[in-house]
């Protein structure tokens, strides 16, 4: 089994029938920064000038863009700067979601500190993103893509780099430049260290022509290199050259022993991916795969920006699929990867992580089925798929394979594999805060599997259907307007509204005993509570309330930070006070309709007061914060419950969960909470701080 936790809930991936929705408490800790890799960058030939002139923009703060065709080595340009000397992240972009790219820079920012991997919603992976202040790197950036000027938005104080075949940042701050092709010299240079020998005399004219015709492009000098190393003569790969940069594709792929045609026709499926060995040698049944990758490396026909990394560049795509047309199958392909990923499922927790390492191979060969219509292809890769997106938590992607699936297997009449799609489906509604959405999916699949008889997967699509209805619709800001979610919300609003009269009435009692006993308004020693922002309890007696300030005030609001921030502050905010139990407390029904921050202090009661006693509600009136909700879900009907070391039992009053309205404790009377302070757990909640406003305290009757 497999586990994520996201905001109240607990979703694990429990076997082949999808997945299960849980309540859980998420106990909170901060995410630990990765050491920043320390690996030596690529070398460069000939970029001394390009680097420089980015290091000065990115030390300047402004962001820098790169873009120019296939093989003039961006992809390594960038490797290089991000290993340079301040914190990066790198990401391929290609088809990833914005959603997506945000929790692929968590994960290569931050470590993550429980045991179960925590899936952050977008804002709060834009607060730990932005803390870190580093230089965000994106490669292979689609053209259009409006993901880069998002970021640049969403994260001021770190930089951004990027690059792709055409222009994608806009603005007079930015600008991207188009990469030119090597100096005469510094491809010379390439072309020898490539060839692995000096150049003879005779050489040096048909070398010449040859770095002229390809213009400087290190994909095609290390072409030829190679080319002439394995027995070419020169002049041959020059003559060839001068045709176009496609013939030295030819001419390096014509003659491949049958291992390298089968991993180079893969890679071909699934061109501008970057997969691990043991996933070309499941794709191609492929004994020895590391010696054939390692062989097409050297010919300048893969890519490997790491140990166990290889890919084809996309531009060599059409030049080896015309190629090698019979090398593997598309059928082959997929049931051969679909074997060895429904081992890895089997496998658990390291299967499915190894399924991961290739999932860019995985979308984009579901992607390469579709487009030929191959539909029983795609929903077998769909089913697979599925699971490693989920557990990478890469769940814009998730849901886009699961829509693929879905309309795949309608397509072929497997019902079987519609309610899974439709199952899974509902899961991401849920997790979207779509209630109303998540249980149409849900009672869908539970109306196909029902029908075929699938018990086991009927009861999971049936426990997840009543968790939904139970915790989802009218809990959140859902679009579901069923009767009942409209009946829960006037409860809502009715509890509310008792909650405040209450509270009138108790502060006005309080502040009329009191007057008995001493008309003065002023402050009595021994009284330590204040009423409405900080202004002395009236009359207040030595046994009178301790407890902090009773604010109505709505709490920090969004869209401001605090006074000289330079950036948000650790991921669980302020300190509470000593002993105090920071918790999230659900409005009436089974469900986390608000998330409230409580932190109980303690309070005196009449008997050990000193001085004459007075009425309960004096002692221990009730003090009321509204405080903004504390949530990593989409909103606040997925806020978690978040316990600190030293916290109360479930039940006890304390954490929110208590059915009766004295908190769990029996004697008709609250717990006196106190007062967050500003910007408390404001970072989870995806709220900047904000001052609170000025508050007036309460006239005494």
């Amino acid at each position: 089994m497999y586990s994520v936790l996201y905001g109240s809930s607990r979703i694990t991936l429990t076997s082949r029938s999808g997945t299960r929705l849980q309540r859980s408490e998420l106990l909170l800790r901060d995410p630990g920064l990765r050491h920043r890799w320390t690996g030596p960058p690529p070398v460069l030939l000939g970029r001394e000038e390009v680097l420089a002139t980015a290091w000065r923009e990115i030390l300047d703060g402004r962001p820098v863009g790169f873009h120019g065709p296939c093989g003039f080595g961006k992809s390594s340009l960038l490797r290089n700067l991000a290993s340079g000397g301040r914190r990066s992240a790198f990401v391929s972009v290609g088809r990833t979601p914005l959603e997506d790219v945000l929790q692929l820079l968590v994960d290569e920012l931050y470590v993550s500190a429980g045991p179960e991997p925590v899936k952050y919603s977008g804002p709060v992976c834009r607060q730990l993103v932005r803390h870190t202040r580093a230089l965000i790197v994106l490669d292979d950036v689609p053209p259009g893509s409006r993901i880069p000027r998002q970021l640049a938005d969403a994260l001021p104080g770190c930089v951004l780099l990027v690059g792709g075949e055409q222009p994608v940042l806009g603005g007079a701050a930015a600008a991207s430049r188009l990469l030119p092709g090597l100096p005469q010299d510094a491809a010379f240079d390439l072309f020898v260290r490539s060839l692995g020998r000096a150049v003879r005399d005779a050489e040096l004219p048909h070398v010449r022509r040859l770095l002229e015709s390809v213009r400087g492009r290190p994909l095609s000098v290390r072409q030829a290199a190679a080319l002439v190393r394995a027995g070419h003569p020169v002049g041959a790969v020059a003559e060839r050259a001068a045709r176009g940069v496609r013939e030295l594709d030819r001419m390096s792929a014509g003659r491949l022993p049958g291992p390298e045609r089968k991993a180079l026709a893969v890679l071909a499926l699934v061109a501008g991916a970057l997969v691990p060995g043991n996933w070309v040698a499941a794709a191609g049944d492929i004994a020895y795969v590391t010696q054939a990758l390692l062989s097409l490396h050297e010919r300048g026909l893969v890519e490997r920006p790491e140990e166990d990394r290889f890919g084809l560049p996309v531009c060599l795509a059409d030049s080896v699929r015309d190629m090698l047309p019979d090398a593997v199958s598309l059928s082959a392909t997929v049931n051969g990867l679909a074997d060895w990923l429904e081992r890895a499922h089997d496998g658990g927790v390291h299967g499915l992580m190894d399924a991961l390492d290739g999932v860019e191979g995985l979308v984009g060969l579901l992607g390469f089925a579709a487009e030929r219509a191959e539909w029983r292809a795609v929903v077998r890769l769909a089913r697979v798929t599925e699971a490693a997106l989920f557990a990478g938590r890469r769940w814009q992607q998730w849901k886009e394979v699961l829509e693929q699936g879905e309309d795949a297997a309608r397509r072929i009449g497997d019902r079987a594999s519609e309610a899974l799609f439709s199952h899974q489906l509902g899961t991401v509604a849920y997790a979207e805060d779509r209630p109303g959405d998540a249980a149409a999916r849900l009672r869908h699949a539970l109306q196909l599997r029902a029908a075929l008889g699938d018990t086991a997967g009927a009861e999971l699509t049936r426990a997840n259907l009543t968790y939904v209805e139970a915790f989802g619709p009218g809990r959140g800001e859902g679009r579901d307007t069923d009767w009942r979610a409209l009946l829960r919300r006037g409860l809502l609003v009715l509890a509310g509204l008792v909650a405040v009269v209450a509270v009138i009435a108790a502060v006005r009692a309080a502040v009329a005993g009191a007057g008995d006993g001493d008309p003065s308004p002023g402050p009595q020693p021994g009284s330590s509570g204040t009423v409405a922002g900080g202004s002395p309890l009236p009359g207040g007696s030595p046994g009178g309330a301790s407890g902090p300030p009773v604010s109505f005030s709505p709490g920090p609001g969004p869209g401001s930070e605090g006074p000289g921030s330079e950036g948000p502050g650790p991921i669980t905010g302020g300190s509470p006070r000593p002993g105090g139990v920071t918790s999230s407390r659900p409005g009436p029904g089974p469900g986390p309709s608000r998330s409230v921050v409580v932190i109980p202090g303690p309070s005196r009661s009449a008997s050990s007061s000193p001085g004459p006693s007075s009425s309960p509600c004096c002692s221990r009136g009730p003090v009321v914060s509204r405080s903004p909700s504390v949530s990593t879900g989409p909103s606040r009907s997925k806020g978690p419950i978040i316990r600190r070391p030293g916290a109360s039992s479930p039940g006890s009053g304390h954490d929110g969960e208590g059915e009766r309205g004295d908190g769990g404790r029996g004697d008709g009377r609250l717990p006196v909470p106190q007062v967050v302070p500003p910007g408390s757990m404001a970072l989870l909640s995806g709220r900047p701080p904000a001052s609170q406003p000025p508050q007036r305290a309460l006239p005494p009757r």
